[in-house]
């Protein structure tokens, strides 16, 4: 019969906030057939079922055998780590780390302040595109717009929240899904309503701290755009406008005196409203 017995030796390091870093349990294991093909391949199972699955937050790292004494008796080891890097080690449930990038993004424009225009040689005047960006200068069927990329104000900013590793259920996942691609409903982290569009999560690889609790990482990405009091479109006063609002507006491709003119300008709503709230940020 296969005896498996954890003698008085053991060892353990500690990190700076007394944390188990990493520690050693020594087995004997009596009784291993030695009419096996690897007797000491037989004296390992009974220690991977014996010994404990971590030590003090120390997960169970490998099994090793470190003697034979012969006669079917072998000393095993077992080693613990601790798998979370030193930064990791002193996270905390419910830390939150913000950061932020103003690259800025950009967007197509087909409005803007005609500065200055003057005619090719041979011609008396050039066609007058009033405020349009690369219009091709024809009118009706032919009638085209390219407009010019932009770069516009915007901000990225992300959340690093520290979580419960049991907390990401299928229910905390559906959360995150259903406010992905929403803007905020109520003011959310300094930012007014309808400034803030939530990009999405995501999690990251769980570890144990070194109070042994196991955590995971989220990072939650948003998109910011400033609101704006009285947004003028096309020449047109559109009035308040929120950040991720998009205004547009219709040209007549037919113009008896030669210069495109505005019909109308507008102002659209593409994004669903959400209760950030219920992301538990703040």
């Amino acid at each position: 019969m296969i005896e498996c017995k954890l003698k008085n030796v053991f060892t353990r390091s500690l990190d700076a906030d007394g944390g188990c870093l990493a520690a050693r349990l020594n087995y004997i294991v009596s009784g291993v057939p030695v009419e096996l093909s690897d007797p000491g391949a037989g004296a390992l199972e009974p220690v991977r079922e014996t010994a404990p699955a971590e030590v003090d937050g120390a997960p169970l790292a490998r099994i090793s055998l470190t003697r034979s004494y012969g006669n079917g008796v072998f000393e095993v080891q077992a080693e613990y780590e601790q798998n979370a890097p030193a930064r990791q080690a002193r996270k905390r449930i419910g830390e939150k780390l913000w950061i932020f990038d103003t690259t800025g993004g950009r967007e197509e424009v087909f409005h803007g302040e005609l500065l200055r225009a003057r005619a090719a040689s041979g011609e008396t005047y050039p066609p007058d595109p009033g405020d349009l960006i690369n219009w091709n200068g024809r009118n009706g069927s032919a009638f085209q717009l390219r407009g010019v990329s932009k770069i516009v104000s915007s901000m990225r900013e992300s959340c690093i929240a520290v979580h419960r590793e049991s907390e990401l259920t299928g229910s905390f996942r559906r959360r995150i899904m259903e406010l992905t691609g929403c803007v905020n409903s109520r003011s959310f982290h300094s930012w007014e309503p309808g400034e803030v569009l939530f990009l999405g999560a995501s999690g990251g690889v769980p570890f144990r701290n070194d109070q042994g609790v196991l955590l995971a990482e989220v990072t939650y990405r948003f998109a910011v755009r400033r609101n704006v009091a009285d947004l003028r479109f096309a020449g047109v006063s559109l009035g308040h406008a929120e950040g991720w609002h998009v205004p547009w507006s219709i040209t007549s491709p037919d113009y008896p005196d030669g210069t495109p003119r505005v019909l109308g300008a507008y102002l659209s709503s593409i994004y669903e409203k959400g209760d950030f709230s219920r992301l538990k940020l703040e």
